[in-house]
């Protein structure tokens, strides 16, 4: 269990402070789509044609493209290196640098892309305005129509592994093609929701999202699906899991979900922005992830998004930055480890500085990280249960601002 307690405030009180932490992303245009390669290097796009870089995890973000011509609804990483983005108008566009450079693909007629994604570097599938589908097999430089594609608008496509991919569109149409695109066959969906996100953890297993608070699940690779049962009725814009049993669902009305049991229980975690609509969600593993959204609005999380307990017991603020040797040590399995945030120059009482406490083996391999986002000033202490790992030593590292201290701790069990 991991606690972090303030030692700051007049009102003695336990408050929920979430742990989906808001990022700078240098705009207030709307983000509508993010896309991974891997847990690092990451892409967002929205308004104004803009498209975005991580390069750790979501942590900062830069620009990498802008042109207010255009929006773009959808963008998928094929590798660290490729990816592509579509929108509005027959937008498309391509980068095999990271975004370095963008060459452009799509035509001009006045047609929204919603989404697209990519078996491989050369073929991919492209959806978007009423019956909207198009398919590549060379890398982008030509998009062909995909007969037969049915005149309703086309929200998401989605390779789910090999040559299947999956279609999504409004009144529960979902699609399928076992032929990387070349042909498609209607699934019944179970449900007249329009659906937007899909998200597969393996071949059998998959979830998707939509309308009215819904979810469903397929663990037949999208024969058959079942309901979900969630505790809202709000249009829930895009799904991620992480692994068969942890994923988030987000969409309007600042609504964030969260299961991690496979879908048999949803709950609603704490935004901290409100009355926003949540575009994209991408986990890249079960604890850490990013949020997209309305105004510019990035959330980026390494514990999972729930929250922490944090109890002010305290008015004292510190002069310095600090970090205590951990209590007890040695331990076994849980230990204290606390720490100083002060007011520092140039920053208001309100503000904050970026804080990271991570926890290291021997070799000094990551084994968990405590905390990682934004704090105020004041005297914290957090938790650490290793209850999960072997007897030994470990370093606990402390970088706040240009503060940055380790220590050494021994767990005897």
């Amino acid at each position: 269990m991991k606690k972090i307690i303030l030692i700051l405030s007049f009102i003695f009180q336990v408050t929920l402070i979430s742990q989906w932490q808001v990022r700078p992303s240098g705009h207030t245009d709307i983000i509508y789509g993010v896309s991974f390669a891997g847990i690092n290097t990451g892409m967002a796009c929205g308004e104004a044609g803009r498209i975005l870089k991580t390069i750790n995890g979501g942590l900062t973000w830069s620009q990498v493209n802008q042109n207010n011509q255009y929006w773009l609804g959808g963008i998928t990483m094929i590798d660290n290196s490729t990816s592509c983005a579509v929108g509005y108008p027959q937008k498309i566009l391509r980068t095999t640098n990271t975004g370095g450079s963008w060459s452009q693909q799509g035509g001009s007629n006045f047609i929204p892309y919603y989404s697209v994604s990519f078996k491989d570097a050369n073929t991919g599938l492209i959806s978007g305005y009423v019956g909207t589908l198009l398919r590549t097999t060379n890398a982008g430089q030509t998009w062909v129509q995909v007969a037969g594609a049915p005149q309703v608008s086309l929200n998401t496509v989605k390779f789910i592994g090999g040559n299947k991919a999956i279609v999504l569109g409004f009144y529960g149409l979902m699609m399928l093609t076992e032929d990387a695109g070349a042909t498609f066959n209607n699934l019944s969906s179970g449900t007249t929701a329009d659906l937007y996100g899909i998200s597969f953890v393996d071949a059998n297993t998959g979830f998707v999202s939509g309308s009215n608070g819904t979810i469903i699940k397929t663990t037949d690779g999208g024969i058959s699906w079942e309901p979900q049962t969630t505790p809202v009725v709000n249009t829930l814009n895009a799904i991620s899991f992480a692994n068969a049993m942890t994923g988030n669902a987000v969409g309007y009305s600042s609504v964030i979900l969260r299961t991690t049991n496979g879908g048999a229980e949803w709950y609603q975690q704490q935004s901290p922005v409100s009355n926003t609509t949540w575009f994209g969600v991408e986990l890249t593993s079960a604890l850490s992830g990013v949020i997209v959204g309305g105004a510019g609005k990035i959330l980026y999380t390494t514990t999972g998004g729930d929250p922490i307990g944090i109890e002010p017991i305290s008015t004292e603020v510190p002069e310095r930055f600090s970090l205590s040797q951990n209590y007890p040590n040695p331990f076994n399995p849980t230990t204290n480890i606390e720490f100083s945030i002060p007011l520092s120059r140039g920053v208001s009482e309100g503000q904050g500085v970026l804080v990271n406490l991570t926890i290291y083996d021997a070799m000094g391999r990551v084994v968990e990280i405590l905390y990682n986002g934004v704090l105020k000033s004041g005297i914290y202490k957090a938790d650490w249960n290793a209850s999960n790992f072997t007897s030994g030593i470990y370093f606990y590292k402390l970088t706040a601002g240009s503060f940055t201290e380790t220590k050494k701790m021994v767990l005897v069990k």
